[in-house]
């Protein structure tokens, strides 16, 4: 297995676990909410639902990127000589940071620790912020690593 299979094959592990993570807080933003606060937790649950759908999604890509080949990824990175984009690697290394921070903070705050802006805030949204956090990081990081790992591919030689 090449390198670049196994980038993807990595990301599309991560995205399980982000998948399972999504549910957890959403089972999480259901025991937590009940009764008065129910109501305060009902645009955090819709998002959870929709981000479980932008896993999916991601995960179809991401797969379909190990199995056949990577499309979107390499328009984003690579220019037509196959040459790394400066552009587009500094735009996903600061959002790749900002985002995994995003999301590491958040689970700080899950995990009981005072975080002083998201103490103000119901419990669901830092649920939000956190998968969010991990699902863009983790993409943006992915996008960040590629040019490193793509496999040049010789135009006179057909693919399998």
């Amino acid at each position: 297995m090449n390198k670049e299979r196994a980038l993807f094959l990595a990301l599309s592990i991560v995205l399980v676990l982000l998948f399972c993570l999504c549910g957890y807080s959403l089972v999480s933003c259901f025991v937590y909410g009940t009764g008065d606060e129910l109501g305060s937790h009902v645009l955090e649950i819709i998002y959870l639902f929709l981000h479980l759908i932008m896993v999916a999604i991601v995960f179809y890509l991401a797969f379909r990127a190990f199995k056949v080949k990577t499309s979107i990824v390499n328009l984003l990175m690579l220019d037509v000589n196959e040459v790394k984009i400066t552009k587009s690697l500094v735009i996903s290394g600061i959002t790749s940071v900002l985002f995994l921070f995003m999301g590491i903070y958040a689970t700080l705050h899950i995990c009981g620790l005072k975080t002083p802006p998201l103490d103000i805030f119901p419990i669901g949204l830092s649920h939000d912020l956190m998968n969010a956090g991990y699902l863009f990081g983790f993409v943006s990081l992915t996008c960040f690593v590629y040019p490193w790992f793509h496999v040049k591919r010789d135009p006179d030689v057909k693919p399998e």
